[in-house]
């Protein structure tokens, strides 16, 4: 990459132009040579490759996200072409061809917005033009910006023209989304990959900025600029030129976090502690004040996600606890479900609320491996084979020596003989064994679908097995989640292997709740807003009821 000088434009920096208007960062900034577009080196010497070697192609297309260059580059595509001064495929920039081109005022170089000239009555006008020759350099160049945008009958009116140009034509077009754009179409283009530019490079290009500005920038910055911009260099551009209105030339993180409504660092770090310790009060208390100071939900969410993703990263090569690790990534889970319900309610206060309240209590909830543990439960002695619940096969004998009730629980293959025990009591049968296998199964498809859903049907779902089928005892709320798509093709794929099931609505029973007093030490029942929280963020259980025809319905 040049020196700082290569990679700013004529205006050296002059926050005004001639006639004492104000022109923005991202325009006075633009690059005017290939290697002063940051980020975009592959494509740069692709282009310039292309000009040195005179193996021009008379259509490109310009993939990418946005404000990563595209533009810029077929604006200095454009003038490296129509350049006479042009040096190593680089134009000069001080010429007059060079000065109009990137001004928008050349008559040799059309530039078109897609979206507001999409109809096939555009296309034709341009496809008249086409037939003069330029007027002063080699060549008359079309850009057309966002050429998705243009309609499918805009695009077969092109097609005969793209394909078989006038030597004098070159056709270059930019897009945020190629797959809008008819195969016909791509296939008469050579297509340029624009990559998203890394945070470095952004933080490089500001700092370049900054310098010729007059501007001492807080340290950190920049960094959270390049942050915020993810991976758009004229988003970071802006970022910058409305942190310097705002707290001019000594700008620092907290201009930045108060123009765009984040959180300070004090008070995001206050808000994960409190919900670190499991407390709800204290979450509601921290969490209540940020939403006083009007900060958005969606903007609070996306930082508290970023951070645990930082804690992530630290906390895998830091050697994490299994458990830890899991409560990280079921918090990640809850704000990715969190992100997509505040685009659909008003109250996004209350949904991100309840979403924090539900990460506090991830810790005391059982992990999936230790649902699928040995549980005692007594119950008596019948030949019939007992029921899955909880991933357990219930299966209790009475010890010969103490006189007390022992359960004795296995859990074998289904390609293994039936376990054969000393006391034809305690032994597991075939039947038992086919039902723990199905069990597992399912909670081992569902955990690849929703990991959430899987820990808690293997917690309060009851399998049974009626004849050549399945039964599945579970809640109101758990039956409308086991109603989306993605679980229901989960659930066929295990019925091509076990049979039919049937979804069953069953209230979790007292003798059951009894069962796990055991473990209430360690981990207690949930409060009611945990419940309400679960309601809230069960749409299909709040809107749908059973449907007509499915498992489980009245019909």
């Amino acid at each position: 990459m040049s020196d700082t000088a290569s990679t700013l434009n004529s205006t050296g920096g002059n926050p005004s132009q001639g006639d004492g208007l104000y022109q923005v960062i991202a325009r006075r900034y633009r690059p005017r040579r290939f290697d002063a577009v940051v980020g975009q080196e592959a494509v740069s010497e692709v282009i310039r490759g292309a000009i040195l070697q005179q193996r021009l192609a008379h259509a490109y297309l310009f993939c990418g996200p946005r404000g990563v260059g595209k533009t810029s580059m077929a604006r200095i595509f454009a003038a490296a072409l129509q350049c006479r001064e042009a040096l190593e495929g680089n134009p000069c920039g001080d010429c007059s061809t060079c000065q109009r081109i990137f001004v928008g005022e050349d008559s040799d170089v059309t530039e078109l917005d897609g979206a507001s000239h999409r109809g096939i009555d555009d296309i034709r006008s341009l496809i008249e033009h086409v037939q003069y020759a330029p007027t002063q350099g080699p060549y008359r160049i079309f850009i057309i910006d966002e050429v998705h945008m243009l309609t499918r009958e805009a695009f077969n009116a092109l097609l005969k023209t793209l394909e078989e140009p006038p030597a004098h034509v070159k056709f270059i077009f930019a897009t945020t989304e190629p797959e809008r754009v008819i195969p016909t179409v791509l296939s008469r283009c050579q297509r340029c990959d624009f990559c998203s530019i890394s945070n470095s490079d952004i933080v490089r290009r500001l700092g370049q900025i900054c310098e010729e500005e007059g501007v001492v920038a807080t340290e950190g910055l920049l960094e959270n600029i390049a942050s915020l911009a993810r991976g758009g260099m004229r988003d970071a551009q802006s970022l910058l030129d409305q942190v310097l209105s705002f707290a001019g030339d000594h700008p620092g993180p907290e201009d930045l976090d108060r123009i765009t409504g984040r959180v300070s660092r004090e008070r995001l770090e206050g808000l994960l502690a409190a919900v670190d310790s499991e407390d709800l009060t204290a979450v509601i208390e921290a969490l209540t004040p940020i939403f006083d100071k009007g900060t958005e939900p969606s903007v609070l969410t996306e930082q508290i996600a970023e951070e645990l993703r930082q804690r992530l990263h630290r906390g895998v090569s830091g050697g994490w606890s299994e458990k830890d690790l899991e409560a990280n990534l079921l918090a990640q889970e809850i704000l990715q479900e969190t992100r997509q319900k505040l685009r659909r309610q008003d109250r996004g206060d209350l949904v991100l609320e309840l979403a924090l309240m539900r990460m506090a209590t991830l810790r005391g909830l059982v992990p999936l491996t230790a649902a699928c543990a040995t549980t005692v439960v007594e119950a008596p002695v019948t030949p019939t084979p007992s029921p899955v619940s909880g991933g357990i096969v219930q299966n209790v004998a009475e010890s010969s020596n103490d006189g007390h009730r022992q359960s004795s629980v296995e859990n074998p293959r289904t390609d293994e003989p039936p376990v054969v025990a000393d006391d034809p009591r305690t032994a597991v049968s075939a039947p038992e064994n086919a039902a723990v296998a199905a069990w597992e199964q399912l909670i081992a498809g569902l955990g690849e679908d929703s990991p959430r859903l899987a820990r808690r049907i293997s917690i309060e779902g009851k399998l049974q097995r009626q004849g050549d089928r399945w039964q599945l005892q579970a809640s109101e709320l758990l039956k409308g989640e086991l109603e989306q798509e993605s679980i229901k093709r989960v659930i066929g794929t295990w019925e091509r292997d076990h049979g039919r099931l049937t979804i069953l609505v069953q209230e979790v029973s007292e003798a059951r709740e009894s069962s796990q007093v055991g473990e209430e030490e360690h981990h207690s029942t949930k409060p009611e807003i945990i419940q309400q929280a679960e309601e809230i963020f069960s749409s299909k259980a709040r809107n749908r009821g059973p449907v007509s025809g499915q498992p489980g319905s009245d019909s």
